[in-house]
């Protein structure tokens, strides 16, 4: 949409190079939503690697936009998505690069909004001197709320502490500045203690998207130019969990499951499939064998794939429970390997952590698997 016809523009900041932002569903998700409404639009922003970074300090230039090359200062709202800790000192280079004070309370009523959302901010307290906005839980419905409650409180004439204010009331949105924190003496950390004013939501809930069908997964998105490392199509089918790994944050914040309908997810990929170009699908989900349709959605999707050679893919499997005649279904669609997560590799920190696979289950699984003719299967496990 052109910049001088929109009410809201909102740059959805990743704070990590291209290669690795461009692969992640979320953005694309959110990119779709705000480019589709009237009143909003969202451009695109990754870290600079470190040679472009002094390239920019060396020049004297900022860092800017994908889209139209626009600082990131110049935006209403810009949009950082935490997925991992280790990226927090990323985000605080990018609002530098990109002209914005780097403390909350610096920043004037011109400067535009700093919200993060994410699995991290579950727990934002050590970034929450540097954001003004912090969405707790599903972004998909707050987003636009948030955007354009934050750009009308400006046309009214709306200091940035009413703006913020006004933010706070809606479920799911976290304002760090008007809530105390204090030191929890056995944990070490710093908690949410009580609001700054009696009227404000404590705790703040978690927003959940209720039904997926409200928000049809994006059957086309930008084209990544340099390769990604993820460099396929991937298709949402669930999100949250029915196991109960102890170690798993994912599983526990994005409860309760819920699954897209099989044919809606079908004919996500083959409208994908059509305007992107690419010839590999990956179907994703915490627990892809636990979807309630994976069998005859992945048979249906053999049916639609294989006469084009596209290569499908699915993650997250357990090692066990896999019908032979689905295993056969998937070698069919140029699917080279499987990946499964027994995360532990003994049996007692196996049943420490809560993994239900028993050694037994992985070797019965791996050989089924390469008597199918698969060449290749991937085992993630952690270390630490």
């Amino acid at each position: 949409q052109a910049w001088s016809e929109v009410d809201a523009k909102v740059c959805l900041a990743f704070p990590e190079i291209y290669d690795i932002g461009m692969s992640h569903l979320g953005f694309r998700i959110l990119y779709k939503i705000l480019n589709d409404h009237p009143r909003t639009l969202a451009e695109r922003c990754y870290a600079p690697w470190v040679d472009l970074e002094q390239q920019l300090l060396d020049h004297g230039q900022m860092l800017v936009s994908l889209e139209s090359a626009r600082p990131l200062c110049d935006f209403d709202v810009v949009g950082f998505s935490l997925q991992f800790e280790l990226t927090y000192t990323n985000v605080l280079r990018m609002l530098d690069l990109g002209g914005i004070p780097l403390r909350a309370v610096n920043r004037s009523d011109a400067d535009p909004l700093i919200v993060v959302g994410g699995p991290v901010a579950t727990h934002m307290e050590p970034m929450a001197p540097f954001v003004d906005a912090v969405v707790i839980g599903d972004g998909e419905e707050v987003t636009t709320e948030l955007t354009l409650l934050w750009v009308e409180g400006k046309k009214r004439g709306l200091s940035r502490e009413e703006r913020l204010r006004e933010l706070a009331k809606l479920p799911g949105v976290y304002i760090p500045s008007l809530y105390r924190t204090e030191l929890q003496t056995d944990t070490g950390f710093h908690v949410v203690a009580q609001p700054s004013e009696p009227e404000l939501p404590f705790p703040v809930e978690r927003r959940l998207v209720k039904s997926l069908a409200d928000f049809p997964f994006p059957t086309e998105s930008p084209v990544g130019g340099p390769e990604a490392i993820f460099d396929r199509m991937s298709i949402e089918v669930a999100r949250g969990c029915t196991e109960g790994c102890r170690f798993c944050q994912a599983g526990m914040i994005y409860r309760p499951v819920r699954e897209r309908d099989p044919q809606e997810v079908i004919d996500t990929v083959v409208k994908a499939l059509e305007k992107s170009g690419q010839d590999e699908v990956s179907l994703t989900a915490l627990s892809t064998a636990d979807v309630s349709c994976i069998s005859p959605l992945i048979k249906q999707l053999v049916e639609k794939t294989a006469p084009e050679r596209v290569s499908l893919g699915v993650a997250s499997l357990r090692a066990y429970g896999l019908a032979d005649d689905l295993l056969e279904d998937m070698r069919k669609v140029r699917a080279s390997g499987l990946t499964f997560a027994p995360e532990a590799g003994t049996q007692r920190m196996r049943d420490v952590i809560n993994k239900n696979v028993t050694e037994a289950q992985l070797l019965e699984t791996a050989e089924r698997t390469f008597s199918k003719g698969f060449d290749k299967m991937k085992l993630y496990f952690m270390i630490g």
